[in-house]
This record gives C-alpha cells, structure tokens and sequence, in this order.
C-alpha cells in the first residue's frame, strides 16, 4: 500500500491544511449572517412601506367620500401598523366637491434583527395618496 507522505513545512502536503476549512467558516459566518440579517430586515422595512402605501390610499378614500375626519385615521389604522400619523389636507370645512384631498401618512418602523434594530428605528417611512373628492 502506497502511503502519501507529509510534505515539507510550508510545502504542498496536506498535513499543513488541517482545519484550514473549519478556520475560513468561523471567519466567514459572521459575515454571512449579518448579511443574512439585513436582507431580512430590507424585506421587512419593503413590506412596511407597501402596507404604509395602502394606509395612505385607503385614508384617501375615506378622506374622499366622508368628510369626518377621524375616518380617515380609522381606514388607515386597519392596515395592522402601529402608531402611524394620518394627516388628511384640507380639512373637512374646506373640502369642495371634485378638488383633490391628499392623505400622508408616516410610520416609524421597529427593527427586528438585533444588530440592525438601532439604525432601523432611526428611519421614518412616508407614504402620500390623492384622490378626487366626491362628496361635498
């Protein structure tokens, strides 16, 4: 039986290279997760904003059609965002029948992966909805 012999130090033997794989993981994972992390923290902060859209455009079909005020605060809360701010221009007095009304709504997302959750809640999403007013 032919045995391969270990080759000189810093030769091409493969004694040399044991554990180098299990060395260049541990130095990589760390690495792979935070990019991990922070693909999952952009899919969430995308899904925030398409959610904050949808407030912003249900609040302006409520702002379009009822001319109470907290209506448009309710159809925009029923999106499943905590803590969002509803303002609806102009206001229920000055509203002319056929005029646009514009709803903005902004939300400060919280961040979920633990390394990435202070800049996250540094950020404030805005969404911005117009409509043609059709009651008077």
């Amino acid at each position: 039986m032919l045995r391969a012999e270990p080759g000189p130090v810093g030769g091409r033997g493969r004694a040399n290279e044991a554990g180098q794989a299990t060395v260049e993981l541990a130095l990589c994972l760390p690495l792979l997760a935070l990019v991990l992390g922070a693909v999952v923290e952009l899919s969430l902060l995308a899904s925030d904003q398409v959610r904050l859209w949808h407030a912003a455009r249900e609040a302006a079909r409520a702002a379009a059609v009822e001319p109470d005020a907290s209506a448009a605060e309710a159809a925009a809360e029923q999106v499943g965002l905590d803590a969002i701010v509803v303002s609806v221009t102009p206001d229920a007095a000055f509203r002319v029948r056929g005029e646009p009304v514009t709803a903005t709504v902004t939300y400060r997302p919280q961040g979920h992966v633990p390394l990435l959750s202070e800049a996250v809640s540094r950020l404030e999403l805005e969404a911005k909805a117009v409509m043609r007013i059709e009651q008077p």
